[in-house]
């Protein structure tokens, strides 16, 4: 009996053990996850270290609390423990991929992806993610996986996205078209659709389709240099410099250090007739520019042309034939501006012959050669006249 006794007893004091130490972890448990969702991270991993035996819930919010505060790779040893001792689900190894993928480590997440893809196929996401690991690895079969998720799920916008780019890549406008609409059927508002198919006109220099691509844009709030620039450049091709001005000004405003930039707005600024601030832009652009420079020149050539400035336009025009001797077009010019400066015929001639003796024979250049053969001949003439009349005037 009093064996009976000792033994229930004991049996009772263990239990009260036992319940003590699991309502001990129960409160350290619910400590460690309160400071957790406070975002105290460090207080609830040094919590979560405390509590013994470590199940795998543990180990994850360990995994998770050291990858939401930057330590990444005590992360992934916790995340590989966990996936080690228990048979972790996919959501544990779907984190764990991502993390390797944030890390840089593309060769062990394209592994864990495949893992997933095999049991999961029909998970469009797991599909997508895979495509971007092989993408990062540089593995052509990148596409191959975007397409699949594609093909699971019509409204996966950024499965959509990367096969739009592909296709914008391969220059095959066609499908371009055809997969980003089909994106935006389902999200009218994606940005990156909508971009995409704005370059998709402007890679075959349709600036009248692109703009309102590049316009619904500007409308969503999605304001960058990227943005502000195309439009820019759609704008001077649809002759709209006013706004083409403002465009590129805010293109501007984020990288100054463009000198391609500086010309086109040069060139909005020319074709609004303010000269001053066109020469302003274009001069700008030389100081940015390495090479080549002879059509920065020549465009301030152009401008003193409209000012009516010959004796400025001759000496542009032929700074940028310094820069490049077979630049016929500022070749052409030249002879034009030298005929509307000089009043002697002979210095007329010069440059309309050293035009002619460079591209007479060019078969391209005929309707110009055909003018400037012409202008030589009236030229030729009033010499011929203005000698006769000389040689008659000294006649006693």
């Amino acid at each position: 009996m009093a064996n009976n006794i000792r033994t229930n007893l004991l049996l009772i004091l263990l239990l009260l053990g036992i319940a003590s130490k699991i309502n001990a972890q129960s409160s350290a448990l619910a400590i460690a996850d309160s400071l957790y969702h406070l975002d105290d991270f460090s207080n609830a991993i040094q919590k979560y270290q405390d509590i013994t035996p470590k199940d795998q819930y543990i180990l994850l919010q360990i995994a998770k609390s050291h990858k939401a505060k930057g330590t990444y790779t005590d992360a992934l040893s916790y995340y590989e423990k966990a996936i080690t001792e228990y048979s972790s689900d996919a959501v544990t190894k779907f984190e764990y991929a991502k993390l390797l993928t944030t890390t840089r480590k593309f060769i062990k997440a394209d592994s864990v992806y495949s893992i997933l893809v095999i049991d999961y196929p029909t998970n469009p996401n797991f599909q997508y993610r895979l495509g971007i690991a092989k993408k990062l690895l540089k593995d052509s079969t990148a596409i191959t996986y975007f397409k699949k998720a594609f093909s699971l799920d019509s409204t996966h916008q950024k499965s959509c996205f990367q096969i739009s780019k592909y296709y914008l890549k391969k220059r095959n406008y066609d499908m371009v078209w055809d997969t980003a609409n089909l994106g935006l059927h389902s999200y009218p508002e994606n940005v990156e659709l909508i971009s995409v198919l704005g370059q998709n006109f402007l890679l075959r220099k349709d600036y009248y389709g692109a703009l309102p691509y590049f316009e619904k844009l500007l409308a969503l709030n999605y304001k960058n240099e990227f943005v502000h620039s195309k439009l820019g450049l759609c704008y001077n091709q649809t002759n709209n410099f006013k706004k083409a001005v403002i465009h590129f000004t805010e293109a501007l405003k984020y990288n100054n250090k463009v000198p391609q930039r500086y010309s086109m707005l040069a060139y909005a600024y020319q074709r609004l007739e303010n000269y001053e601030k066109a020469l302003e832009n274009y001069k700008m652009a030389i100081e940015l520019k390495d090479l080549p420079i002879e059509e920065e020149l020549f465009s301030i050539a152009l401008v003193y042309r409209f000012k009516e400035d010959w004796e400025k336009a001759i000496k542009y025009a032929k700074l940028s034939l310094n820069e490049n001797p077979k630049y016929v077009r500022a070749q052409y010019q030249l002879a034009m501006f030298a005929d509307a400066y000089y009043k002697d015929p002979k210095i007329k001639l010069k440059y309309y012959n050293e035009y002619l003796t460079k591209y007479g024979q060019d078969k391209r250049r005929k309707y110009f050669n055909t003018i400037v053969e012409k202008r030589i001949i009236q030229l030729e003439e009033e010499i011929e006249t203005n000698s006769t009349k000389l040689s008659n005037n000294k006649m006693p």
